[in-house]
């Protein structure tokens, strides 16, 4: 697995890498993993290389990493690859793309990412347009074995920009052992007797949380008591917190910056609603997780919430203020038993999204490929 963007970042990425690689791990499989290096400390881990990289610029959460010297080029060719598959198409994806083309060996494209929502993280004068970015994305794939979309409404989206590969759609699964035991309730969602709603996911602009924030003013305007729990860090959220602090409602939002998912779990166990407001996901994997923990989501309607978040699992609305804050209070205002109702149906909508159960058929495909690659070079 090639990837431009690996633990110690949080991010959907990394979280569908880790789980994907323990998962296959766990079916015997030898899974290496080249990522770029990180200056506050990586992982050790025998089957986990990584690249010199650097900050990028623009966007210094994410690594950039450096062209490689011609020697270790020429080794790792010979390293024991039977598929290669690129979670990226920066220099670490197009790096595996070389290998795999040079070894002639499958090579799998996970479409992770829709680029064209992320150029504003550029200069102006340095931005590339959305045609060049649609261009570079079916360049790539195009060039692949076969592509996996996370939902299908993502497989549409690359259809439309002329992908003709093989496309496969598989979403990211949710490896609920990763989430830990059950904790004690953390001090931030026990103070206050109102609802309690969680936001997880990177802080970026482009995730929509302006929305959020005004809808959550009145949220709080109606129910006085109610308490914003926003999980995640990334670029935006010094804007972010500069706009709740000229809030009249800054002493019910809290933010807890990034956690690791064996905190997380707690959160979305004591949480009273999952709010979700981002349009440019390609999954939503947050969405997934927060099903799997029996917590209902209110969200803006979009193709990818629509596949996920199923009958009564929880509400979805329209991209307007007062709709969704008034869905939010009705969902959370809900009798008990109502509620039990809810948890029930999110497990029941997260059940296709077990990582082992996806695993398992992202192996089928693998050895589907290898041994179609086999035939070709006989």
């Amino acid at each position: 697995m090639f990837t431009d963007t690996y633990a110690p970042e949080t991010n959907g990425v990394v979280t569908s890498i880790v789980s994907t690689a323990q998962s296959l791990r766990r079916r015997g499989h030898r899974v290496i993993v080249v990522a770029p290096a990180h200056p506050e400390g990586d992982e050790e881990h025998p089957d986990l290389f990584h690249l010199r990289s650097a900050s990028f610029p623009f966007y210094p959460e994410f690594r950039m990493a450096f062209p490689l010297p011609a020697k270790v080029v020429a080794n790792l060719p010979a390293m024991p690859f039977d598929v290669i598959h690129a979670h990226t198409f920066f220099f670490i994806g197009c790096f595996g793309a070389y290998l795999a083309r040079l070894r002639h060996t499958p090579l799998f494209f996970t479409y992770h990412t829709k680029f064209e929502d992320y150029l504003h993280y550029l200069p102006v004068n340095q931005r590339i347009t959305k045609p060049q970015t649609l261009w570079l994305s079916r360049q790539f794939s195009n060039q692949c074995d076969r592509v996996i979309a996370p939902s299908q409404g993502t497989e549409g989206l690359l259809r439309s920009y002329g992908i003709s590969a093989p496309i496969e759609v598989l979403p990211g699964g949710v490896d609920l052992e990763r989430f830990g035991p059950t904790e004690d309730v953390p001090p931030v969602m026990r103070s206050g007797q109102g609802p309690v709603l969680l936001s997880v996911g990177r802080l970026g602009k482009e995730k929509n949380l302006e929305f959020l924030l005004d809808a959550f003013d009145m949220i709080a305007t109606a129910a006085p008591r109610a308490r914003l729990i926003i999980v995640g860090d990334g670029p935006y959220r010094a804007e972010l917190e500069r706009r709740v602090a000229a809030s009249a409602h800054a002493g019910q939002i809290t933010f807890t910056g990034a956690l690791e998912q064996s905190q997380l779990g707690t959160y979305y166990r004591n949480a009273d609603a999952l709010v979700f407001t981002s349009l440019t996901e390609t999954q939503g994997l947050v969405l997934v997780e927060a099903l799997a923990h029996g917590l209902p989501v209110v969200a803006v309607d979009c193709p990818v919430t629509r596949e996920c978040v199923l009958g009564d699992a929880g509400v979805l609305v329209p991209e307007q203020t007062e709709v969704f804050a008034r869905a939010v209070l009705d969902l959370t205002a809900e009798a008990p038993g109502r509620h039990a109702e809810r948890a029930a149906a999110a497990r029941d909508a997260a059940a296709p999204y077990s990582v082992d159960a996806l695993a398992a058929r992202l192996e089928r495909l693998y050895l589907h490929a290898r041994a179609h690659i086999a035939v070709a070079t006989r």
